[in-house]
């Protein structure tokens, strides 16, 4: 979620996540720039972490590994947008840049940026919060209750939605980092199947996902397919 119009000057067309004014951010007390290679572990689950990512550039997905050794990626982070590491120490997710990742870094935990950081950041903070929440209720929904074409469809409008930032429109293509293995893990399927999801849909003019790059050719057909509200990313 980017910060407000009020701390950053961002703007005029309405966005989902508006450029973020990276020297605004950086002189806030305790802004660190951090640098995170493609494949690096950002935090991982089970130890102690407290702070903001304010990402500036890359992809990063949040997951939870069970015993088993498999994989649910919970929630992605992407360039503008304010992700949050706040786990302590007996739960939380694995944080793992799938690009390389920039961001400037606030100390947390959460709380007391409160009493450290003006109002319109705070409520900048607050609200990213709140769509983080939204997000991971439908990516539950996706997984627990929609089909396999049904959850695709749905996932890949969601990110086309946050890449392209736009509260009205949908892009024609954007840049999605993930490789097959990763976006079933997201969906909650096998490499195998996604791949046959991924095929169908390419077959019947939907979308096409290749060499990184998602090319959506059908919005309403996917839209009507998936169910797809977009209010839960743009409210």
């Amino acid at each position: 979620m980017s910060l407000s119009k009020q701390a950053l000057g961002l703007a005029r067309e309405p966005t989902l996540a508006e450029p973020i004014s990276e020297m605004g951010i950086s002189v806030l007390p305790g802004a660190v720039r951090r640098l995170y290679p493609a494949n690096t572990t950002i935090a991982r689950e089970y130890q102690a972490r407290s702070f903001i990512l304010v990402m500036t550039a890359g992809w990063a997905a949040f997951a939870k590994t069970l015993r088993n050794g498999s994989r649910l990626i919970v929630d992605f982070a992407l360039p503008h947008e304010i992700a949050f590491i706040e786990f302590c120490g007996d739960g939380g997710e694995t944080v793992t840049a799938l690009s390389d990742v920039t961001a400037i870094e606030l100390t947390g935990p959460v709380h007391t940026c409160f009493s450290r950081y003006p109002q319109s950041i705070c409520e900048a903070i607050m609200l990213a919060e709140a769509r983080r929440y939204s997000r991971v209720t439908e990516h539950l929904a996706g997984v627990s209750r929609r089909g396999p074409i049904e959850r695709t469809a749905h996932l890949l409008l969601e990110l086309g939605c946050r890449a392209h930032r736009s509260v009205t429109g949908y892009p024609q293509r954007f840049e999605c980092p993930l490789t097959q293995a990763q976006l079933a893990d997201a969906l909650g399927l096998s490499a195998v199947h996604v791949s046959r999801v991924l095929k169908d849909l390419r077959e019947n003019g939907l979308v096409s996902f290749r060499n990184g790059v998602v090319e959506l050719h059908d919005h309403a057909g996917l839209i009507k397919i998936a169910g797809f509200d977009r209010s839960y990313i743009s409210s």
